[in-house]
């Protein structure tokens, strides 16, 4: 007679799975949030991208009009050198990348064919849209860089790029922004873009306004146009300064966006005076702190007592 030693059950499972049923458990990364940034290929958009692609949990991606500089733009922020000299972590690792497609804000076509890029590289979701691109005249007497553009000149152009081009990337990425769990639109807007600007209080009340619409607020924006190609603006309580209404309509927006999109944090920040090509690096404040406060809008926790922290500039 043989006697045979009764293994443990469960080390004869353990044995009957590992011989007759080979099995690979493949385990996912997290997903890692997606931040745009338009016009991230300079300036403060690219110190944005730098500081949100060195967080771990982020992927950067600068979108902009000209492809080949927002490679340029993205190889360097990825390069082993890819340091700001203000920054403390300048050796991590920096994941940002360049949408081979370009953005062209006066094209809806081209914003189109971003938001359809992005829709296809990330499943559709996309976490945080930073409306950073704009355009700004400059005074050639100031710069002594710039030709000169007459003022009458300077409104359409201006409004059209910075209020209408950056409403129509927020509504192109509004389905991809909705599929995430935590969206966020952070829009950069300006000092120039200060309610004191306007002269007339009807103009005040009309962009402070609580109950707003997007398309009132557009029909605005047209009218200072027309104004301005009249040269009626000043009677009419209108600045002297396209870009200051463009960035005025930005902060209005943001408020018009944060009440009708109550699950999304929407917020518009100053950044400073910046030194950017804008005002030939004139500004007293490095891009890379302009970038600051976008970039904690980014990151962010918010919760309990928190919530609710939209809208705000």
């Amino acid at each position: 007679m043989v006697f045979i030693a009764a293994a443990p059950l469960w080390n004869v499972c353990v044995l009957l799975l590992m011989t007759s049923c080979p099995t690979t458990i493949a385990f996912s990364a997290p997903r890692k949030k997606i931040a745009l940034i338009t016009g991230g290929n300079k300036g403060i958009g690219r110190e944005i991208a730098r500081r949100i692609g060195k967080e771990p949990d982020f992927t950067a991606i600068i979108a902009c009009r000209n492809v080949e500089l927002g490679k340029a733009a993205a190889e360097d922020l990825t390069s082993k050198n890819n340091g700001n000299e203000n920054e403390n972590n300048n050796d991590a690792a920096c994941d940002v990348l360049a949408c081979p497609v370009p953005l062209d804000l006066t094209d809806p076509n081209s914003i189109q064919n971003v938001a359809n890029w992005v829709t296809n590289e990330y499943d559709g979701t996309l976490d945080v849209l930073i409306n950073n691109a704009a355009i700004c005249f400059n005074d050639p007497t100031l710069y002594g860089k710039v030709e000169c553009t007459p003022f009458e000149d300077q409104a359409d152009i201006t409004i059209r790029t910075n209020y209408f081009g950056t409403l129509n990337v927020t509504r192109s990425f509004l389905p991809l922004l909705e599929k995430s769990s935590d969206p966020r639109i952070i829009n950069v807007a300006s000092y120039a873009g200060r309610l004191t600007i306007l002269r007339s209080q009807d103009l005040v009340d009309a962009f402070t306004s609580p109950t707003l619409t997007i398309p009132e607020l557009s029909q605005w924006m047209d009218r200072f146009t027309r104004d301005v190609e009249a040269k009626t603006h000043s009677q009419n309580g209108w600045p002297n300064t396209c870009y200051g209404v463009s960035k005025l309509g930005i902060i209005a927006l943001t408020r018009v966006l944060a009440r009708d999109f109550p699950e999304m944090m929407i917020n518009s920040v100053d950044p400073g005076y910046c030194r950017t090509d804008q005002n030939d690096n004139g500004g007293i404040v490095d891009p890379w702190d302009g970038a600051y406060t976008p970039y904690l809008l980014a990151l962010m926790e918010v919760e309990g007592e928190e919530e609710g922290r939209s809208g705000l500039h």
